[in-house]
């Protein structure tokens, strides 16, 4: 019985410090959208006097230059209405035990990135994030901090946490410029 209370007291101080690395463990800050209960990123920035067909036409350079192989990643494009949907999918790598990033893929990311737009605007919003895998995982469950495997899902989250930003900022950044017109005039 002695043994037994002895073995119990000398864990405290490991399943103290297996919390305290749980409680340490840097998340993203990613939204979950409350009616889809969906990781979602959105916004409706304005570009002050552009048209919607120059919105639309500024994504679309900006998605050529961005992506490899823009036109399969187009799932629907539609100027007349102002609207067009990308599927888009990058890697992820794991981590050592001591939480260094290796360049060993651990997987696929998937997502959805629709963008309407309307005269001086445009919204875009980027969902139905996943795990590429024989069957649909939503990147929702990795949000779970009791999770087993959360150490190794917050390192993954904040990757793509940071893929994702990375691709609206340059995307925002490519529609807000106006194209410098090259001139004739001699």
């Amino acid at each position: 019985m002695r043994f037994i209370a002895l073995m119990l007291i000398a864990s405290i101080p490991f399943a103290v410090m297996a919390q305290k690395k749980k409680d340490e463990l840097s998340w993203p800050a990613m939204e979950v959208d409350s009616k889809s209960n969906l990781i979602t990123y959105s916004e409706v920035p304005e570009v002050a006097n552009v048209s919607a067909q120059e919105l639309y036409d500024r994504a679309m350079k900006w998605g050529s230059g961005h992506y490899k192989n823009f036109a399969e990643k187009l799932r629907k494009q539609d100027k007349e209405n102002g609207e067009m949907e990308i599927f888009a999918r990058f890697p992820f790598y794991a981590y050592d035990k001591k939480g260094n990033k290796t360049t060993s893929q651990q997987g696929l990311a998937q997502y959805t990135m629709t963008i309407k737009f309307r005269d001086g605007r445009y919204k875009y919003t980027v969902t139905d994030l996943n795990f590429k895998a024989s069957s649909y995982q939503p990147l929702e469950a990795w949000l779970d901090r009791e999770d087993p495997n959360a150490e190794n899902h917050s390192y993954y989250l904040t990757d793509i946490d940071a893929e994702i930003r990375n691709t609206i900022n340059s995307m925002k950044e490519a529609i807000s410029k106006a194209d410098e017109k090259s001139s004739d005039d001699w």
